[in-house]
């Protein structure tokens, strides 16, 4: 494996160095709160949701409640590397550009996992814009998870879900109905 020469890795430092930050409060103070992900200027796409409390994730607190922060305790080639998980009950599902963190476990029931995110307010995704009619109950969503489209009778484990797993799709299953139409204004993210 061939590593870059040391003028380019010096180079690439120093412009790390010196490209700007902004304090925390600089961040709360720009449009949108900040930005998501991790408290930088960089928005993933349109925040995040605990379903557990049924509130707004702030966006610079996002790293932290995901657990995305990187550290030094297990570097990869002497770069910063995101630690394993400590708090592998909460698993983190995408609606429509935002993710949405729930406590699910390996060994509940789809269906269950839609109650959580449902009661926890998933619904908050709805587009009024959208020529579906949105999600109006824990029936209207569909998860899907490894490109598979989850049933309602099988468990989290069944599908080979991961403990507090953070890559799973929550959809309105109106959009996944043969010969179902994107919305005329949705995105990348939706």
């Amino acid at each position: 494996r061939k590593h870059p020469p040391t003028n380019q890795l010096v180079t690439m430092a120093a412009v790390v160095e010196s490209a700007p930050t902004a304090t925390a409060n600089q961040q709360q103070q720009q449009p949108g709160g900040g930005g998501g992900g991790g408290g930088g200027e960089v928005s993933l796409g349109k925040g995040a949701w605990d379903c557990d409390k049924n509130e707004e994730i702030p966006p610079h607190l996002e790293a932290e409640v995901f657990e995305e922060i990187a550290t030094m305790d297990l570097p990869f080639e002497g770069i910063p590397t995101i630690p394993p998980r400590t708090n592998m009950t909460h698993m983190a599902f995408f609606c429509n550009g935002c993710r949405y963190r729930v406590e699910a476990y390996p060994d509940w029931t789809a269906a269950r996992v839609k109650q959580a995110l449902f009661n926890g307010g998933i619904a908050r995704s709805n587009n009024p814009n959208g020529i579906t009619p949105g999600i109006q109950a824990w029936s209207d969503i569909a998860l899907i998870y490894a490109g598979r489209q989850m049933e309602d009778t099988k468990t989290l484990e069944s599908y080979n879900v991961p403990p507090g797993c953070k890559v799973m799709i929550a959809i309105e299953a109106a959009k996944l109905a043969p010969g179902a139409k994107p919305d005329p204004d949705s995105a990348y993210w939706n």
